[in-house]
């Protein structure tokens, strides 16, 4: 029978825990008593525990709070790393785990010079204890059913958890008035503007204003759940499950069973699961109206022009060529200088405009992402352009037509050799 004396635990002294055993690194009665005994057991329920309290008192580790513990053949299979990166972790089990694998799969959330130590052997006269950054682990040989890898913690900032408890902080009754009076419509605008701001990130192709701006766009994610937790309408765990459950879902060729020969049949099937995820929704019954319904209504129009034309398209209301696109633009652009009373203008104009949508399909162009870089590009020259001007003595106002073309074609140029 298991009991606290076969464990090898005693009361503490009057005298108080100061008195009780210690190792170098400050263990006491746990690392001499509790281990062993436990490790001892009978039922042999957690055969690593001798190996951890060894491996531990190698690594000299001054704390165990918060540490994580994953053998390494469940890494080496997973894609991503199932450890908060703000928490140490040990990695068991390296009998069967491919390091290369492993590094791979730490990789993913790791930076490749995080420094590792492994120990190999703990406890023995043949203990080995050496470092290396995360880059090397595919190089490490000998890595057996001994050795244990301590994964340091990353700056307490790094780790999701700590940013959820930012925010809850900012939402508790001490946190920032501000932040504690927002709901889920007054956020509405910011979610908004974070949005187009990590467009614009990708339009500048600046890989460090994207990580800030998806940060911004993250912290409307996690501030509208703590909202939602604080009123009890769901959880973070929510809506991560959502989002995990329905990836899994739409993507059987991936996760289940099911097997694609092109990207095209993947899209079939995406949209043949969500017409009966739908179909679920409505209580069994099929009460979809439209081949175009799921297209969200506050889409930008460009975005949602894109968006129509590809659900009509799947179900055969196509040109059967490209041609037929560019006769459209040609028919619509003709119906405009036709067009007489304002509002068939207005009309006239929205057709060519989604007629062009159109063409940006066919030809697999986003026409928001074509019209930003656009804008941008026209920006760059017509500034070039005030800038040759001002260099002549010349206001703009005060330039011909032709002048003003001529110092364009020069900013293209000068565009063009940059």
């Amino acid at each position: 029978m298991l009991s606290y004396s076969s464990m090898g635990i005693w009361p503490i002294p009057a005298t108080g825990p100061a008195s009780l055993p210690k190792t170098r690194s400050g263990y006491n009665v746990y690392r001499y008593a509790v281990w062993p005994n436990l490790y001892r057991v009978e039922t042999g329920m957690f055969p690593e525990l001798q190996l951890m309290a060894q491996a531990v008192e190698a690594l000299a580790l001054p704390h165990l709070d918060g540490l994580q513990i994953v053998y390494a053949p469940t890494v080496a299979r997973l894609h991503h790393p199932p450890l908060e990166p703000e928490h140490p972790a040990l990695v068991l089990r390296w009998g069967d785990a491919p390091p290369a694998r492993v590094e791979q799969t730490l990789r993913n959330a790791y930076p490749e010079q995080h420094r590792l130590t492994l120990v190999r052997q703990a406890g023995t006269s043949s203990q080995k204890v050496w470092a290396i950054p995360l880059a090397d682990l595919h190089r490490q040989t000998g890595l057996d059913a001994s050795t244990v890898l301590y994964l340091p913690p990353l700056p307490r900032e790094a780790g999701f958890t700590t940013f959820q408890e930012t925010i809850a902080h900012l939402r508790a009754p001490e946190g920032c008035p501000w932040d504690r009076m927002q709901t889920h419509l007054t956020l509405r605008p910011y979610l908004l503007e974070e949005t187009y701001e990590v467009l614009e990130a990708l339009d500048a192709e600046d890989p460090d204003a994207l990580a800030e701006e998806l940060g911004d766009l993250l912290l409307q994610v996690v501030l509208h759940t703590q909202i939602a937790v604080e009123y009890g309408e769901f959880k973070m765990a929510d809506v991560l499950g959502h989002i995990n459950r329905k990836l899994w879902r739409r993507h059987p060729h991936v996760f289940g069973d099911v097997e694609v020969s092109s990207v095209d049949e993947v899209t079939a099937n995406w949209e043949a699961i969500k017409k009966a995820e739908k179909a679920r929704t409505n209580g069994g019954a099929d009460t979809a109206a439209s081949a175009l319904d799921g297209v969200p209504k506050g889409l930008p129009a460009l975005a949602q022009a894109m968006a129509i034309s590809k659900k009509a398209a799947r179900v055969g209301f196509e040109w059967p060529n490209i041609q037929g696109v560019l006769d459209k633009i040609v028919e619509e652009a003709a119906e405009i200088v036709q067009a007489g009373r304002p509002e068939e203008v207005e009309s006239e104009i929205g057709d060519l405009l989604f007629a062009v949508v159109n063409l940006a399909r066919w030809k697999n162009v986003d026409p928001e992402s074509a019209l930003r870089e656009t804008n941008a590009r026209f920006g760059r020259r017509f500034r070039r352009l005030e800038a040759l001007a001002a260099a002549r003595g010349r206001s703009l106002d005060g330039m011909t037509i032709e002048e003003l073309d001529a110092l364009w074609e020069q900013a293209k140029r000068e565009e063009v050799r940059r």
